[in-house]
């Protein structure tokens, strides 16, 4: 057989002389055809030797590891790229990916054992896809990362056309036949990722590829796995004859995962069909499947094929949801928690349903967001926290701690300079001019006091209490469809349109008018 030629392209003469000293190639079926020192003389040496695979460097002067492998798709070269990175390499590393790099190692991680471990690896995929030149044209680089990435994405989502899919079916490792379509993730993720290395989430998603991988193709060879983003996975399988085999399988995956990489991950499993152009459905029931962990803690792999039931209309939970809304309008705390504690627990009794995931989700964000808006705070790290809490059981002790928060910051209320500070500011909402210099005199306090004791009581910032009061009140003039932009602008103190629609985008990630429009729908 013929040796397997390798290039190195790195700015760090270190990196390069470690790479090609550290095996004896010749003896293990390589050999070093190449070096350069920047991205240009890299691709011109590409260009010249035309190497099996290259060692690219991310971060390089002249030009970079991402504008070579770009140059190199552009121009049909079939050499495998792997990417050499740095600690904080993470976003580089997947743009890399999605450009057609085959594999990535870490530059702390370079040495002999990872170095032919990837080789050989590469080597096998050479060998498989030893095609004549005539399939290979027909294939379109097809084998391409980046390639496959972007038709598998489009298969599932169903953004690709018939025709494309058709082109492309030959070449998939599944087929029209007993299709299953697969969602997964790592239960807990943020909490995870800091094991690995400070949140560098490449490595873990890294692992959790190969080794599912290693499990899938002892079963089966019908099988495609791929990232759709961070932490949500996409798995294809076909030929299942019964969904107790799928099952089975995902059982084994969740064992070695938890065996080797000590996670734990969930599934969410679509209904079979029997098309590639029948995947987009299924896909989105693998994805409302897996949605459902949130309600069923105890349950590894959730099949859900009936679409969801309409939870916020229902007479008990628009009941429940009311009652929330009304006693966050009134600051009536005691009763505002009690009501999401009674809420959430007709969820956990209810949760075997085909519960509104994203309803729910929404409703339960829209009311933290309003309740630390109205109280002058910003809801940004506390959106955070909800959105990562992956149970009801989480969900319930994160309002528990909210309303520790909430409630001092009510009885800040009380404190007579904040009140009539507040008091103030509503009473003089619909002027543009209120200052702080302004609120200041009226108190007969100093400004840096005022600013201070804000801070302290509240946790914000006058100005920024201010706007959110002022977008809060816009939000109820907006329900008002006579009322025309602009007027809502003038009646919350707003001296433009302009400087209203900026505002209430920054606080509400939308402009006045769309969400204007989603009231309408």
């Amino acid at each position: 057989m013929n040796r397997i030629r390798i290039a190195v392209i790195d700015d760090d003469s270190l990196i390069r002389l470690g790479i090609c000293s550290s095996v004896d190639w010749g003896r293990h079926g390589y050999e070093v055809v190449g070096e350069a020192e920047n991205g240009e003389s890299g691709w011109e040496m590409i260009q010249r030797v035309r190497p099996d695979v290259v060692f690219l460097d991310i971060s390089m002067p002249v030009m970079d590891g991402i504008d070579v492998l770009k140059l190199m798709q552009q121009s049909g070269v079939r050499t495998r790229a792997v990417i050499l990175s740095c600690h904080d390499d993470f976003h580089l590393v997947k743009e890399a990916m999605k450009n057609g790099a085959y594999d990535y190692l870490r530059k702390s991680e370079i040495n002999g054992d990872n170095l032919l471990c990837v080789l050989d690896e590469i080597c096998q995929t050479l060998l498989e896809g030893d095609l004549s030149g005539e399939q290979a044209a027909a294939r379109g680089g097809w084998e391409n990362y980046s390639n496959r990435y972007s038709s598998l994405k489009r298969l599932v989502t169903g953004r690709g056309g018939a025709g494309e899919s058709a082109a492309q079916a030959r070449w998939l490792a599944i087929k029209e036949k007993e299709l299953y379509c697969v969602t997964f993730a790592v239960a807990g993720y943020q909490q995870v990722i800091q094991r690995y290395d400070e949140g560098y989430p490449f490595t873990l998603e890294h692992g959790v590829v190969n080794l599912s991988k290693d499990v899938l193709r002892q079963r089966t060879a019908e099988v495609e796995l791929f990232v759709l983003k961070e932490n949500q996975y996409v798995l294809l399988l076909s030929g299942a004859d019964r969904r107790e085999e799928l099952f089975s399988l995902l059982e084994q995956m969740a064992s070695v995962l938890k065996n080797y990489l000590n996670v734990e991950v969930l599934f969410g499993v679509g209904g079979v069909v029997q098309s590639f152009s029948a995947l987009p459905g299924a896909f989105r029931q693998a994805v409302y499947s897996q949605k459902l962990h949130y309600f069923r803690p105890g349950e590894r792999i959730i099949q859900e094929t009936r679409p969801p039931e309409d939870t916020m209309g229902g007479p008990v939970f628009s009941r429940l949801a009311q009652e929330v809304r009304d006693m966050a309008e009134q600051k009536n705390y005691p009763q505002l928690f009690a009501a999401l504690k009674e809420t959430i627990q007709w969820l956990r009794r209810h949760s075997g349903r085909n519960l509104d995931a994203d309803g729910i989700t929404e409703f339960l964000r829209e009311t933290v967001r309003s309740l630390l808006v109205q109280e002058g705070k910003a809801p940004d790290h506390a959106l955070i926290k909800l959105q990562n809490c992956g149970t009801l059981e989480e969900t319930e002790d994160f309002f528990g701690e909210l309303q520790k928060e909430v409630q001092p910051g009510g009885a800040a209320q009380n404190h007579y300079l904040i009140r009539a500070a507040t008091e103030y500011i509503q009473k003089n909402l619909s002027r543009g001019d209120i200052s702080l210099g302004e609120i200041a005199d009226y108190l007969m306090i100093s400004k840096s006091y005022l600013c201070r004791l804000f801070q302290k009581k509240l946790g914000v910032s006058v100005q920024h209490y201010i706007h959110n009061i002022r977008i809060e009140k816009a939000k109820e003039y907006l329900n008002d469809f006579h009322l025309k932009i602009y007027e809502i602008a003038e009646l919350t103190g707003f001296n433009s349109s302009t400087h209203f629609n900026i505002v209430f985008k920054k606080i509400m990630n939308c402009t006045p008018v769309e969400y204007r429009n989603g009231l309408r729908h």
